[in-house]
């Protein structure tokens, strides 16, 4: 048994290799790029959207993960609409928790160059 020890601890010592600085770096930005569109968001290269009326909880999971990280939540003027954001690059806005509009600063991640459609949050004065 004492004779596999060094042979073990040399097998995990390569899987972990990237301890340290060398192993591969995580890129920025999404994982999968996103069309914003009159319908929603589509995926890109997925077949898979985000569609206006999808209830909040489960389009701020999903765009959470697309994004890899979490929103801040933005106040609004109107009580019946909430917002988040991600760095201020894509706004998110739904009604009475569904998805209905989204902004975005740059309007390349949208299908006609907008930067925003549907709702909106108005914030505070």
């Amino acid at each position: 048994m004492r004779a596999l020890a060094p042979v073990l601890v040399l097998g995990l010592s390569a899987c972990v290799s990237g301890i340290g600085g060398g192993g591969p770096t995580v890129p920025d930005g999404p994982i999968v790029p996103i069309l914003l569109d009159t319908g929603g968001i589509e995926a890109v290269g997925t077949g898979r959207r985000i569609d206006f009326g999808r209830h909040q909880p489960g389009v701020i999971q999903t765009m959470s993960r697309l994004q890899r990280s979490p929103p801040e939540a933005l106040t609004c003027t109107d009580p019946q609409i909430t917002a988040v954001t991600w760095g201020d690059a894509l706004t998110l806005v739904f009604r009475e928790n569904a998805f209905t509009g989204w902004g975005a600063v740059d309007p390349s991640l949208s299908f006609d160059g907008r930067v925003g459609y549907g709702d909106v949050c108005m914030g505070p004065a």
